[in-house]
C-alpha cells in the first residue's frame, strides 16, 4: 500500500443485540475481514457513556479502494452498525510501510 492513502476505520453497533439478531458475532466479521480482505482487525472493549453498556468496537486500517468492500461486509454482518471513516497520516507496520531505522 505505498504511496496510497490509508484510512483508519471503526466499526461499532448502535444497540446491543443478541446473536440471533445481529447475525454475526464481532469476532466472526473480524474473521471474514481477515480472511476476505487479507487485512488486520483489533477488538476494543468499550462502554457506551450514554447507556453504560459495555461494547466491542473493530478497528482496522484500509485503502480508499477497499471502502466499499468494508461497508459491504460491515452492513451484511449489522445494519445497525455505524462505520468511522478517517484518514490515517502514516501507517507503519505489515502491509503498509515498513519501518526503518
Amino acid at each position: 500500500m505505498q504511496g496510497k492513502k490509508p484510512l483508519n476505520i471503526a466499526i461499532g453497533r448502535r444497540i446491543q443485540q443478541s446473536r440471533e439478531q445481529a447475525g454475526l458475532t464481532q469476532e466472526e466479521l473480524a474473521e471474514r475481514i481477515m480472511k476476505e480482505m487479507k487485512r488486520g482487525a483489533t477488538g476494543i472493549s468499550a462502554r457506551g457513556m450514554y447507556s453504560g453498556n459495555q461494547k466491542e468496537i473493530l478497528f482496522c486500517v484500509v485503502s480508499k479502494k477497499e471502502i466499499v468492500q468494508l461497508k459491504e461486509l460491515v452492513v451484511g454482518h449489522d445494519s445497525q452498525a455505524f462505520v468511522i471513516v478517517s484518514d490515517a497520516r502514516e501507517v507503519l507496520g505489515e502491509g503498509f510501510i515498513e519501518f526503518r531505522q
